[in-house]
């Protein structure tokens, strides 16, 4: 028994191209790794593959779309998909579509499990008849359903605000098919709303009084807007096409909100690929746009938190600072103070001359001049010890 020689590989994610190696060195496979662009969905049709894997790093249509358009054109290749979203719901998304499903964390022997069903022996097993192709409006709105489970899922597992509102504005405009997408916080501090992150936009913030532009309008008002023609709207502001060099034809903002109902921000789509935007895709934008919210907030939340946290540790820091700068000019004034009580009392007295003068008026007392000799080493240790102990720790 042998198995598949030829295998198609459209992987946008290296992270795991190492696991695919492994997994076609072990097996004597012949591996392409391929982009997913249509010129390569094309060229599938011309050349002869055993097997197509698809790995799905993101959950939107344009991957559903792009599983749609590899079946269409090789029917007879089996095609598994690798990912860590749809596997629920690989049914409702694929269908017939896909012959095998690997769920993330990707392994060798999770690949080897799933393509031992079509090893072959000198014949391909083909695959079974596809029905008449249905993709009416139910199939649709369940797919884009199930897309919206899977990124509402995604949503909850970022913790970094960067990376959350980088993955918002990316699905968003994927599952829309919006050429540009920009999602709006408001700062209540400063009364402006501002933005970190947009695709297509060079900027890496953009702030503006939360009164102003399209955004400022879906803000203030909390209501979502569709339009049309941008340029006679009389609150879109043609700065940004005119610094940008961008033309603005077609606008899907909605209100972003807590779950008290309160608006924290406006997400904006602009530019919808094929036509215009309409009630369904507000009414899309919308749900998508109630997971975003909560999922938001939390994440402002835990940044705010975060950055109290610094705050606090930078001021205990601090306080730790002043606290031994406290402890050791304390420290220095008290050996200053012993040093000088030695020095004074040495001076005032004058050891040293009245050893000398009892050595002078008792020569012949040996015992005494044993007591002396003791007590001028004492004295002068004294001396010396404290001067060096000052020394030590004056500096």
């Amino acid at each position: 028994m042998s198995q598949y020689k030829s295998i198609a590989l459209f992987l946008d994610n290296p992270g795991s191209i190492e696991i695919y190696h492994e997994f076609a060195r072990s097996g004597n496979h012949d591996l392409l790794h391929l982009a997913k662009n249509p010129q390569n969905v094309k060229e599938i049709s011309t050349k002869k593959y055993d097997l197509i894997i698809v790995d799905i790093s993101h959950p939107s249509m344009a991957e559903i779309e792009f599983i749609d358009a590899l079946h269409t054109i090789s029917e007879n290749i089996p095609i598994i998909v690798v990912s860590s979203f749809f596997y629920d719901t690989r049914e409702i998304v694929f269908g017939n579509k896909i012959r095998g499903f690997i769920q993330n964390p990707l392994t060798v022997q999770k690949l080897e499990a799933t393509a031992s069903p079509f090893l072959i022996h000198e014949t391909r097993v083909e695959a079974p008849a596809p029905p008449a192709k249905v993709v009416d409006d139910v199939v649709l709105t369940n797919r884009r359903l199930t897309v919206l489970l899977e990124i509402s899922r995604s949503l909850t597992s970022i913790t970094d605000l960067d990376e959350l509102l980088s993955h918002i504005i990316k699905m968003a405009a994927e599952v829309l098919q919006a050429e540009r997408a920009t999602l709006f916080i408001y700062d209540k501090n400063t009364n402006e709303l501002w933005s970190r992150t947009g695709i297509g936009l060079k900027a890496s913030e953009i702030r503006f009084p939360s009164n102003q532009g399209v955004a400022g309008e879906i803000f203030q008002g909390g209501q979502s807007l569709i339009i049309s023609d941008p340029y006679k709207h009389p609150t879109f502001n043609k700065g940004f096409d005119l610094k940008s060099g961008f033309t603005t034809k077609n606008i899907l903002g909605f209100p972003l909100k807590n779950i008290n109902g309160e608006v924290i921000g406006v997400i904006q789509l602009l530019n919808k690929k094929q036509g215009t935007f309409d009630g369904e895709d507000e009414s899309y934008l919308g749900a998508l746009a109630s997971a975003v919210g909560i999922v938001l907030e939390n994440a402002l939340l835990r940044e705010k938190l975060k950055k109290q946290l610094e705050e606090i540790q930078q001021a205990y820091a601090e306080l730790d600072i002043a606290q031994n700068t406290i402890l050791r000019e304390t420290k220095f004034a008290t050996i200053f103070e012993l040093t000088g009580i030695v020095r004074k009392a040495a001076s005032e007295h004058n050891v040293p001359v009245v050893i000398a003068e009892l050595r002078s008026d008792y020569l012949f007392d040996s015992k005494l001049l044993r007591y002396l000799d003791v007590i001028e080493g004492s004295f002068n240790k004294i001396l010396s010890d404290t001067e060096e102990f000052a020394r030590q720790n004056g500096n």
